[in-house]
């Protein structure tokens, strides 16, 4: 069965591989798929990752967690007095 690779950037990539390990062209193209495919295959991605709004709800709920160690108010904290001037 023959392979062609159109892509003249893979091909070099792939003459490069073979060329850097010794190997022919065709046992270097084998080699990286294999170990393309045993790492995709070892690795476990996240079956179904949360949605955004309740990644973003979990990482709220942590933060709201966290002891407040400076009880100043958000208008004292930017510099504003009573007026709502800046101090």
């Amino acid at each position: 069965m023959n392979m062609n690779i159109q892509d003249p950037q893979a091909h070099r990539m792939a003459q490069e591989l073979a060329e850097l390990t010794g190997q022919s062209l065709t046992d270097a193209v084998k080699m990286a798929l294999q170990q393309a495919l045993a790492k995709l295959k070892t690795s476990k991605p996240d079956p179904q990752p949360l949605p955004l709004v309740d990644r973003l709800n979990e990482i709220a709920l942590r933060c709201a967690a966290l002891p407040d160690y400076d009880n100043r108010s958000a208008d004292e904290i930017l510099g504003y007095d009573k007026h709502g001037l800046p101090s």
